[in-house]
């Protein structure tokens, strides 16, 4: 409550619709200021009960329709590469993903700004007539720059927008159970693929890429537009007015995160981007590497929420470090060496409990250790360094699996993604010595 109480008390407006001189008429004594502070406050919902529940729920579907979107982009690289441009580089068909990636990760940015002019639920809606927006122009495109600036830039920010609040709202109604709201929120990127996936792929198949598009256009409107309608701050909200607040990078904790979600960042999506593409060429159908994606993003969702229980026994840092650890290892043993469905089809179900536990976490610990006003900040920073590490490693990740691999090769990169997740590790260790002394969650 000092937060919230700290952030009226810098505002003209003590309770929602009154100004400060309202009680203030001729010959009337002007009341106490404590008696108008307890009558605001008597006001503002209680944390953790009733409404918080709905807030949860509603950010939940937000995030199954922005990261369940970007999770299953790997249906469209697969199409990219094998049918619609296959005479093309993977190079230069990984700059649609790069552009999708970069601009979802760093569009938050601008969050704060837009959430302080015109609230949180018109900043929701925004990203979702966005992103509506970009998938409808991608459904008419066939050039490879049409995709990077329709289902790339477009469709990237506005889920950029859709992302950085439903991360941020629960810390401001959650207090007892915020991190299991931030987990269960944080899990709709892997669920949200499971949901999608078979929808994608069959409007692909039987009708094609410009249906699929469409398709997932009327979904986004539908399942981000309505509960983008019930997101509401529980008291008086005021982010931060800065696109870019270097201030918050003087706190070591915030360095730490961006150094952990920069080299993850690089290490997760060389899998999510090309192990389907791998299924395909030992053999699997191009329908059965679909599946094996889904069967991925559900190990992923689970692990996201079920990374939270674990907390209770172990710190999340020691969670982060021993996950990053196995998936690095798992990546040389298991992905590298072999060929075999089986063993590569146990590496992925593997890999998916195991490689994402910073994406329920890193949230978790910013509204623990960060002001309420600060949190979407400062997850804007993390999403700016995820966001580099895209446009830094998938053009680089395209030259090796070209140039190296010779686009059936996939040893290359496997090779840079484990390096990556051992670098996230070291890191991990780090963001271990910045909270030395605070109780992690």
């Amino acid at each position: 409550m000092t937060d919230n109480n700290t952030s009226r008390s810098n505002s003209p407006i003590l309770v929602e619709g009154r100004g400060k001189d309202d009680d203030v008429e001729s010959g009337m004594e002007t009341p106490d200021v404590n008696s108008v502070k307890s009558e605001s406050d008597s006001k503002i919902p209680p944390p953790d009960t009733g409404y918080a529940w709905v807030i949860m729920v509603a950010c939940l579907f937000n995030m199954l329709l922005a990261f369940g979107s970007f999770n299953a982009f790997g249906i469209f690289q697969t199409y990219y590469l094998e049918v619609k441009f296959r005479n093309t580089s993977a190079e230069t068909i990984d700059w649609i993903g790069t552009a999708s990636g970069f601009i979802t990760f760093t569009g938050g940015l601008t969050a704060g700004p837009i959430i302080k002019r015109i609230g949180i639920r018109n900043t929701s809606l925004l990203g979702s007539v966005i992103c509506a927006t970009g998938l409808l122009l991608a459904s008419f495109s066939n050039k490879i720059w049409q995709y990077i600036l329709t289902q790339g830039l477009i469709f990237g920010y506005g889920t950029s927008l859709i992302v950085n609040v439903s991360l941020s709202v629960p810390a401001l109604w959650f207090d007892k159970y915020r991190g299991l709201a931030i987990a269960v929120v944080s899990s709709g990127g892997g669920f949200g693929a499971l949901i999608l996936i078979p929808i994608i792929n069959k409007v692909l198949n039987k009708a094609g890429i410009g249906w699929a598009f469409r398709t997932l256009c009327f979904l986004y409107l539908l399942l981000t537009g309505i509960p983008g309608l019930l997101l509401k701050p529980r008291s008086t909200y005021q982010p931060s007015d800065t696109i870019l607040d270097l201030k918050m990078l003087k706190n070591p904790i915030t360095i730490a995160l961006c150094l952990v979600g920069f080299f993850m960042t690089i290490g997760f999506y060389i899998p999510s981007l090309y192990f389907p593409t791998n299924f395909v060429e030992i053999g699997r159908s191009n329908n059965q590497s679909i599946y094996f994606i889904m069967i991925f993003c559900s190990a992923s969702g689970l692990s996201r929420i079920g990374c939270l229980p674990l907390t209770k026994y172990f710190k999340p840092t020691t969670i982060m470090f021993v996950c990053h650890m196995i998936t690095g290892i798992i990546m040389m043993a298991m992905w590298y060496p072999s060929k075999k469905f089986s063993v590569l089809m146990a590496f992925y179900v593997l890999m998916g409990f195991v490689s994402i536990p910073y994406m329920a976490l890193g949230p978790a610990l910013t509204a623990k250790h960060f002001p309420k006003e600060s949190v979407s900040q400062v997850n804007a920073l993390t999403y700016l360094a995820m966001g580099i590490a895209i446009l830094i490693s998938f053009p680089s990740v395209g030259v090796a699996f070209d140039k190296i691999g010779h686009k059936t090769d996939f040893k290359s990169i496997v090779l840079i993604g484990a390096i990556a997740y051992f670098i996230s590790a070291i890191c991990v260790i780090y963001l271990r010595y910045t909270l030395r002394g605070t109780k992690e969650l």
